[in-house]
């Protein structure tokens, strides 16, 4: 039994942090919205499902981990995106950012 209250637990925990996630990425995801609702079905179906037919072990809970860490890391790849880009610098300002300066040119 303490086994099954653990997987209960582990679930939820991954379901809470799929929901952080979303809501970091899409300020509008909120529980009245339809993706909120058909998590909720899908959460709500598969404690159901994994007792009654259970086709592999932790199946539904590795699939949830898997969209997790595909979610958080298509976040933080825009994230990078969005810092880093601007297009390549010029020698004068890749030099200036460094803190060097380079030698005038005499036409």
């Amino acid at each position: 039994m303490a086994e099954a209250a653990r997987k209960t637990l582990t679930a939820a925990n991954t379901f809470k942090n799929i929901i952080a996630e979303l809501k970091k990425v899409d300020k509008n995801f909120t529980p009245q919205c339809a993706q909120y609702k058909y998590l909720m079905e899908q959460m709500r179906a598969d404690q159901v499902t994994t007792r009654r037919y259970s086709k592999a072990e932790n199946e539904s809970e590795s699939v949830a981990k898997l969209y997790l860490s595909y979610i958080q890391g298509t976040r933080r790849l825009n994230e990078l995106q969005e810092r880093y880009k601007g297009g390549e610098k010029t020698v004068e300002e890749s030099a200036r950012l460094v803190g060097l300066k380079l030698p005038e040119r005499k036409y």
